[in-house]
């Protein structure tokens, strides 16, 4: 599948940004606040949570840094593979009990077959 389409490239960098939003807030921290930390102006935070540029390497090192998580965690919502999107569903649901994790699992697996179900409905269609 390598390499990404502009259009896929894009949509990496959105979802990155996104994930970099959601640490920032959990964080408590304005964009102003991440902009000073990082010696950046806060438009170009902005322009980051948005997707509007990729994020380096070094950059996401920094950001996790500040926000004291895992790069794992800003990479692995960010990722368009299923095994890094699972892992960051493993990560958000480690804190909740064994019994709600059980019950989540059953949404996800039904959820999951409906999907399935509903793509193979559109191919036969198409």
């Amino acid at each position: 599948m390598l390499p990404y389409t502009q259009d896929q490239r894009r949509a990496i960098a959105q979802a990155a940004g996104t994930a970099v939003a959601r640490r920032r807030a959990r964080a408590q921290m304005s964009q102003d606040e991440v902009a000073e930390a990082l010696g950046i102006g806060p438009e170009a935070v902005s322009r980051l949570e948005r997707g509007v540029v990729e994020l380096s390497i070094s950059r996401l090192i920094e950001l996790a840094e500040l926000f004291e998580c895992g790069l794992d965690e800003l990479l692995f919502q960010s990722s368009p593979r299923a095994v890094d999107q699972g892992l960051a569903i493993a990560r958000e649901i480690e804190s909740v009990p064994a019994k709600e994790r059980e019950a989540l699992l059953g949404i996800v697996m039904q959820l999951a077959q409906m999907l399935r179900g509903k793509r193979g409905r559109q191919a036969d269609r198409g």
